[in-house]
């Protein structure tokens, strides 16, 4: 690695920069430095384990980044193997004892997305929604998942062209592939009710973009049907307290009622 990128990330982490992602000038362009952080797992990360082994659905496992030096591997790891594969990811620059470089991958899509939101760009939004559902549907066709597809962690280019960032969380060391795929859609489709509430077409104009691009046979839709099944005693349940659930817990109805009626409609 270039001896000197490594004395200024090291230089600029002791001076306190405080953030734990920072960006830096490097050979002309922008740079992100990302440091390492402690792991992150909760008493909620417990439940999804035990819910897990007692329901045999592998996907509802939690994903948690394990933190520390580890955390930066995986995520130095996807980095190489997703690139090999021709999705669009921040090159990775250089690593250290508690940190990695990466390019700049574009602007956050979230970001542009309430951007057109305020500027009344509504064709925008949708063209941003469909192209990043289609983006997702070719990352699971090129063999890979990403853990937390959110739309936070999406990025988008002057081009148009979608890219991913944030690897930190290995879905693929804690459950099979297409349930690892299974998982990234559900995280993906409530990222997008969570933003858009009163906008459901959004939804599902995403939602019938990626199965358009990934196909309605794609493996990723059969342990996502099994848990749409699986949960919906939940859904009657929680249905008729709608109006005194929490904004998460009716986002998550919401998100499942679209899901439900796409996956089960014959």
């Amino acid at each position: 690695m270039n001896e000197q990128l490594h004395a200024l990330v090291e230089h600029t982490i002791a001076q306190g920069v405080g953030a734990r992602v920072f960006p830096l000038s490097w050979n002309g362009r922008r740079i992100w430095v990302k440091q390492a952080v402690p792991a992150k797992e909760k008493v909620w990360h417990r439940l999804q384990r035990f819910l897990a082994n007692v329901t045999g659905i592998p996907l509802l496992r939690p994903t948690v980044s394990p933190g520390g030096k580890a955390g930066l591997v995986n995520e130095a790891n996807t980095l190489r193997k997703l690139a090999a594969h021709g999705v669009l990811v921040p090159d990775l620059i250089g690593e250290g004892a508690n940190w990695i470089a990466i390019g700049d991958n574009g602007g956050i899509l979230q970001t542009r997305i309430e951007d057109d939101v305020r500027s009344g760009n509504e064709d925008r939004v949708k063209q941003h929604i469909t192209a990043a559902a289609s983006a997702l549907a070719r990352l699971h066709a090129s063999g890979v998942s990403h853990g937390a597809p959110l739309l936070r962690n999406m990025t988008i280019r002057d081009d148009g062209q979608i890219g991913f960032i944030d690897f930190e969380e290995d879905p693929n060391a804690r459950m099979p592939l297409e349930d690892a795929q299974a998982r990234d859609i559900l995280l993906f489709v409530f990222s997008i009710q969570r933003e858009f509430k009163k906008r459901p077409e959004l939804l599902r104009s995403g939602w019938a973009t990626y199965v358009a691009t990934a196909g309605e046979t794609a493996g990723q839709l059969v342990p996502l049907r099994k848990v749409i099944r699986l949960l919906r005693p939940v859904y009657m349940i929680l249905r008729p307290f709608r109006r005194w659930l929490g904004t998460d817990a009716l986002n998550g109805i919401l998100a499942y009622r679209t899901l439900r009626k796409s996956l089960y409609r014959k």
